[in-house]
């Protein structure tokens, strides 16, 4: 059976403005298709999505599977100590490359069980939960601040709130939170489809800047223990292994990037969707339960990432159509969180729905495992938020990028 041509025009501003007509279109049309311009097998339906998110027979990268042991064997060294292969991507990065080599988005088989395990018992939910009066105190400063202004939700709260958390948690002095910010902006621009050679040369740099930068705080925190993450981090063991600073390095870099960017556009892209759905903070309270199923409607109505890179590890079928394995494919994750055979009237926000579990946490050995920092923070932000009664000023301007889906701004204020 022949795998329908289509193509995504990921560089399409009215695309990257709303993608969703366009989603909608091809998930009625077909479960998979071949994009010859962007080189991609895409999965549009939700069931396909969360199979692939969660089975076995796809993953983050293939080459553990035929080089990996051999690899490990050749090597003479632990487990531990060896990272996946570099790819293409990298091959002139090499900063970029070491900032991502450990990354657990990046591993499979036992060196992502053995380091998600590691990271797991530095990250426990306790640890986030002390957090929450940091957050609330934070949040109501930001806001109060801006409490008789026009100002930019995503500049003046979202993201020196999003940095501010992550720097308490893993123990980043605030002096140094800008430095974290931009090396964020400059790093996650690779993570795109298309990558100009500025935006390139940029987040090398930027990886190097913050790779040394972590090493010197690991170096004091070996020396100088703090109840912080990174403490933890460096302490941590199972069966007598522990984290080497690169690993340690890679998932600051790894929390840091993914958790300040998801949480920033979540925050941007779902005020935005309350506005625009003219719900009130009123309507929005009457009709959700909790705080959780706010935040979790927002996430799935304009997912902050919009698709995410598989690869086939052994040849397998996705609704009669055959893929070989080693084949490159991207999942829809805003197309998987509207479709109508799981979301009834999934164009619409609906905060009381019976059935929650979207896409875009991922799933498996992959689900996100920064997810109950993020809700926490989520939470606190959008409570705060709704009881300020805000309006839009002038349509926001998207940032341009498909993948990370955000705003350049949002502009607001007080009715």
């Amino acid at each position: 059976m022949n795998i329908p041509e289509l193509h995504l025009p990921t560089e399409d501003p009215d695309f990257i403005k709303n993608p969703y007509p366009t989603f909608r279109e091809y998930r009625e049309k077909t479960p998979i298709f071949w994009d010859e311009v962007n080189n991609l097998l895409f999965i549009t339906r939700y069931k396909d999505v969360r199979h692939i998110q969660t089975s076995k027979s796809f993953g983050t990268t293939h080459s553990h599977i035929d080089n990996f042991e051999s690899e490990v064997q050749s090597s003479n060294v632990p487990l531990t100590y060896v990272g996946y292969k570099r790819s293409e991507k990298y091959e002139s990065y090499d900063y970029f490359w070491k900032s991502e080599q450990f990354s657990l988005l990046n591993l499979e088989g036992e060196l992502h069980k053995e380091l998600r395990g590691l990271v797991a018992k530095a990250f426990l939910p306790r640890s986030v939960q002390k957090l929450i009066p940091f957050m609330q105190k934070k949040s109501q400063e930001l806001l109060n601040e801006k409490s008789s202004t026009e100002f930019d939700v995503l500049k003046d709260y979202a993201q020196p709130y999003s940095i501010s958390i992550i720097g308490e948690l893993l123990g980043v002095p605030d002096e140094d939170h800008a430095k974290f910010l931009d090396w964020s902006h400059k790093i996650v621009k690779m993570y795109d489809f298309k990558i100009s050679n500025e935006n390139a040369e940029d987040a090398e740099d930027a990886a190097k800047e913050f790779f040394d930068y972590a090493q010197d705080l690991l170096d004091k925190r070996r020396n100088d223990p703090k109840d912080d993450m990174i403490t933890r981090l460096s302490q941590v063991t199972e069966n007598d292994i522990g984290l080497t600073d690169h690993q340690i390095i890679c998932t600051i870099i790894l929390l840091l990037n993914a958790g300040h960017e998801a949480t920033v556009n979540t925050i941007g892209n779902g005020l935005n969707g309350l506005l625009l759905n003219n719900k009130t903070s009123s309507e929005v309270f009457e009709e959700a339960s909790n705080m959780t199923d706010v935040v979790e409607e927002l996430i799935r109505w304009d997912s902050p990432l919009q698709f995410f890179q598989r690869y086939v590890l052994q040849d397998t079928e996705i609704e009669n159509y055959n893929i070989q394995k080693g084949t490159k494919v991207a999942i829809l994750l805003g197309s998987a969180n509207r479709d109508p055979e799981v979301f009834e009237e999934p164009e619409k926000l609906n905060f009381n729905r019976s059935y929650k579990d979207h896409s875009s946490w991922g799933g498996g050995i992959h689900f996100c495992i920064g997810a109950h920092l993020a809700r926490l923070e989520l939470e606190v932000s959008f409570e705060h938020l709704l009881k300020k009664d805000l309006v839009l000023n002038m349509e926001p301007e998207r940032t341009g990028a498909f993948g990370i889906r955000g705003y350049k701004n949002l502009l607001v204020k007080s009715r």
